[in-house]
């Protein structure tokens, strides 16, 4: 019995053989393009630890050689784990479209506070990570004088990111003291006063209450006379003259 032939099913599979013929020669040929351009953009706003020709050149080190790239050499998995090492930069994403041109999308980290520690100097990320000062951009954040203790790490980052979302902390605190016994002490930019901060222990509740104090003695004559502002207890402010 002779079987007939189903044309639909016939023309499908061509449809789709033709398909995968295209498609492989749309590969093939965009493999074999070279890289015309380099686009790096920097989606950062506020930072700007490292600059568009520095990511560049980084990304410039990866290739296997100073002439013209084609596309199948380029490997862009090893250059968005070179650009997520760098100590500048918090993650990246890398690539290339249809008419060669390379593209580098790079979010830097951001600093929340500069560590000043006997001769060295760095910056806390806001994930509490040590990351190098740059020739290109002075953060201001809050000078950190003084150790942390590593077990202290996790509260610190938490204390450092309400500071630095929160726009009355952020334009006041110019400086933190970590003590010997990991209390604290912060100095502030338009009174002489320092605030004992104690612990790193309710620490909403405590800048709640700073933010509270001196709302309430914006018409105090005395607040220019206080010498110390004690937040440790959480249920009052005391003051010092």
């Amino acid at each position: 019995m002779i079987k007939k032939i189903n044309w639909f099913d016939v023309f499908l599979a061509f449809v789709i053989a033709a398909m995968f013929v295209l498609v492989a020669f749309a590969n093939n040929r965009n493999n074999a393009r070279y890289i015309e351009q380099i686009d790096v953009k920097l989606l950062s706003t506020n930072n700007h630890f490292i600059t568009q020709e520095m990511v560049k050149n980084l990304i410039i080190k990866t290739f296997p050689r100073d002439s013209k790239i084609i596309n199948s050499e380029v490997n862009l998995h090893k250059i968005e784990n070179m650009l997520n090492n760098n100590q500048m930069i918090a993650k990246s994403e890398v690539f290339v479209d249809v008419s060669g041109k390379l593209t580098a999308l790079v979010t830097q980290k951001k600093a929340l506070a500069r560590v000043i520690n006997s001769n060295k100097s760095y910056y806390f990320d806001e994930n509490g990570n040590k990351m190098p000062l740059s020739q290109q951009f002075s953060a201001h954040v809050p000078v950190v004088y003084g150790t942390l203790k590593q077990k202290n790490k996790e509260a610190f980052s938490k204390m450092l990111n309400l500071i630095n979302n929160d726009t009355f902390l952020k334009t006041t605190i110019t400086g933190i003291k970590i003590n010997n016994d990991q209390s604290l002490l912060f100095t502030v930019r338009d009174y002489d006063y320092e605030i004992e901060f104690g612990h790193l222990k309710e620490i909403e509740k405590k800048f709640d209450n700073y933010k509270a104090f001196v709302h309430y003695s914006k018409n105090d004559t005395l607040i220019g006379h206080y010498k110390k502002i004690n937040l440790r207890f959480t249920e009052q402010v005391v003051c010092t003259k």
